[in-house]
């Protein structure tokens, strides 16, 4: 029981014991008989005194409660438009400065809440002050007068209420999912796509650290406050954020690799001929002389008779030879059976002359076949055409992650190349489902909470100049997908197109910012955080919903505070478009039209309801886990796929800078828990 009421019960038992007391008085003193006297005589009339005096406390009593109830009713209006007008103050306030333009805010939150005159209150005055910590105090007083309670002499109640509000934010963790694809380059009448002075990601930039000069206002010094940030395009540079152990071996990409066109050929260099079989076929062909000088009559005669002369080689048909054997490849030595024409000289006469020492003599020749062995000693010569053969190839990967570079043969004529990771990824093995609530058995991709530890579990390093488009003809159809080709081709030249991609800026894990500039240094172009790219919704919110959630791989960091409050978590993303697919670009899914990861056929318009699915699904896995999803869409529609994706009533529409300025900052406010404090 509040003072008020103990007052009003004190005078009700007060007026009463009063009452009781005259009434016996009056009944010990008797005065004259009178009219009155005679009817309080008459046994007959009790009831009439009895009632009459009854009514005297039943007054006190109906009065006080009539009273109480209506002192009480308006005491908690009052305090109700106290409390309204103290948070809207607070609410309109940039920071800690209380202008005003505030105050009055406060003051028509109040008279809207309660209006002079009601319940009777006289004297209304209210007012509000702030401190310099930004505590909105408040206050109202007025004078409320009784109904029935005036004919026991309280004529009226003093009321007085107190409020005061304040913005203070405990453990919380921000995850910034922001949308860096090239329009973000653009003004928000894409009037000027040059990165103009009013471009988006320059409006982007001031409303972030509005954001964060909004909560670090209202932040408790004992409390924990983390930002991340991931930067999307069609990818999310994580890879600084992940241990090896989390990262494939090896992987498959679509590559390229050498395809030598080797030429041999094999050139005769020496003949051998061993005579097997009796000759056939005798035919004469001529009679020979042949004249030696400076010889010896028996070197003559040697000549002439001792020498064979049945068994010289004249050729052969290697069209009618066995193969018998063959050895060896540089020389090659084959062996062949098979007939081989031989010519026979036979001793004709002849004259030895001394003085010049000179020996004529005469043979008949004679050619004929015979049956050989023929041996044929070859000299080898290779020719070497060098072609490229583009193609899925396998690669090992394990020295990328200790030197942040891969070597592979994929120069001309297989010199080696060095291919060096920034940090993008291709995502984990998934599934080609179009049905993603739930999410199907085998999309590792769609897990939030995945901790690699298998080959389909883990996450490859994206690696743009191993990878290749593969078409027909020349590099002017590289582009068109009627001319892609998804078997493999050969090319004997450097014609070659690279895959198509952008890595944005590495997102950055929860963490305390040390200081303001700490974050206006991370979001600046010459740090890097610049716009290009398509938008792909579902690998932003992916990689957000993995770096904020109190489980999976960043489970240690997340899951308490070290104050041991428990953690708010948000996750704010920011677009400026709907999402479009490109089947050539090489994103979280490999080059989609190659790869086919995503559609079996790559199909654009499948492709794209995929992706949109995949979005609801990660956006759903976030809320799931109690984390809230604010959505902002910035100079485009609010379609029903971001609203969707957003904590019910958490999406907003920003149509240029100023209005995202205000998105952000109320998001900033509402997560900063606007409260009362007295």
């Amino acid at each position: 029981m509040g003072p008020v009421t103990k007052n009003v019960a004190k005078n009700v038992a007060d007026t009463l014991a009063t009452g009781a007391a005259t009434s016996a008085a009056q009944s010990v003193k008797l005065p004259p008989r009178t009219f009155m006297r005679r009817i309080a005589a008459d046994k007959t009339a009790n009831t009439i005194a009895i009632s009459a005096a009854s009514l005297v406390p039943l007054m006190a009593m109906v009065g006080g409660g009539v009273d109480a109830s209506r002192y009480y009713m308006t005491e908690t209006r009052l305090q109700a438009a106290c409390d309204a007008g103290a948070l809207a103050a607070r609410r309109s306030m940039d920071d800690d400065d209380f202008s005003t333009e505030d105050k009055q805010v406060g003051l028509n939150f109040f008279d809207q809440n309660y209006p002079d005159g009601t319940f009777g209150l006289d004297g209304l005055s209210r007012d509000y002050t702030a401190d310099s910590d930004g505590t909105v105090t408040g206050s109202a007083t007025g004078t409320l007068p009784t109904s029935i309670m005036g004919a026991f002499g309280y004529q009226q109640f003093d009321l007085a209420v107190d409020c005061s509000a304040e913005i203070n934010i405990s453990n919380t963790d921000i995850m910034f999912v922001l949308d860096v694809t090239g329009s973000m380059n653009c003004n928000v009448s894409h009037s000027n796509c040059s990165n103009p002075s009013d471009s988006k990601i320059r409006s982007l930039r001031t409303s972030v650290m509005t954001f964060y000069d909004t909560v670090d206002s209202a932040t408790s010094q004992s409390a924990q406050i983390r930002y991340g940030i991931v930067p999307y395009s069609h990818q999310v540079n994580v890879g600084g954020s992940l241990d090896a152990a989390w990262m494939a071996t090896s992987h498959t990409y679509q590559s390229r690799e050498a395809d030598w066109e080797v030429t041999v050929t094999y050139e005769p260099e020496t003949y051998d001929y061993v005579r097997t079989g009796d000759g056939y076929n005798f035919e004469y062909q001529e009679r020979i002389e042949t004249n030696d000088y400076g010889v010896s009559l028996d070197e003559c005669r040697d000549i002439a008779f001792n020498q064979d002369r049945s068994q010289i080689f004249v050729s052969s048909d290697p069209g009618g030879w066995t193969q018998v054997s063959q050895t060896g490849t540089d020389p090659r030595i084959t062996s062949y059976t098979g007939p081989a024409r031989y010519e026979q000289q036979n001793f004709d006469g002849g004259t030895y002359y001394y003085g010049n020492e000179r020996c004529q003599l005469f043979f008949e020749s004679n050619y004929y076949y015979a049956e050989s062995d023929i041996t044929v000693t070859e000299g080898r010569t290779e020719t070497r055409e060098f072609f490229w053969a583009y193609r899925p190839v396998e690669w090992d990967l394990t020295s990328l992650y200790s030197t942040g570079s891969l070597s592979t043969p994929t120069g001309w004529e297989e010199a080696n190349e060095t291919h060096t990771w920034n940090g993008c990824i291709e995502e984990a093995v998934t599934t080609r489902d179009s049905v993603w609530d739930p999410i199907p058995t085998g999309a590792n991709d769609l897990d939030i909470d995945l901790v690699p530890n298998s080959p389909e579990t883990r996450w490859k390093p994206k690696l743009p100049s191993l990878t290749y488009l593969r078409y027909a003809d020349d590099s002017d159809s590289a582009y068109s997908s009627s001319n892609w080709v998804l078997g493999d081709v050969t090319r004997s030249d450097e014609d070659k197109v690279n895959a198509d991609t952008t890595c944005p800026k590495a997102a950055r894990k929860l963490a305390e910012f040390a200081s303001r500039s700490d974050l206006e240094s991370w979001i600046s172009e010459a740090e890097g955080f610049t716009a290009g790219g398509n938008t792909y919704h579902d690998f932003g919110m992916i990689w957000g919903s993995r770096f904020i959630s109190p489980d999976g791989i960043f489970a240690d960091e997340n899951t308490t505070a070290p104050n041991g409050d428990a953690i708010s978590r948000h996750i704010v993303f920011m677009t400026d478009g709907t999402q479009v697919v490109n089947s050539r670009l090489y994103g979280l899914y490999g080059m989609e039209w190659w790869d086919r990861r995503v559609t079996a056929d790559a199909d654009y318009s499948q492709q794209s309801s995929n992706h949109a699915e995949r979005f609801q699904a990660a956006c759903k896995a976030a809320r799931d886990k109690n984390i809230s999803v604010w959505v902002v869409a910035f100079g485009t529609t609010l379609s029903q796929n971001l609203i969707d994706c957003a904590t019910p009533g958490r999406a907003y529409s920003a149509s240029d800078s100023t209005s995202l300025d205000s998105a952000f900052r109320e998001i900033a406010e509402k997560i900063a828990a606007l409260r009362l404090t007295a």
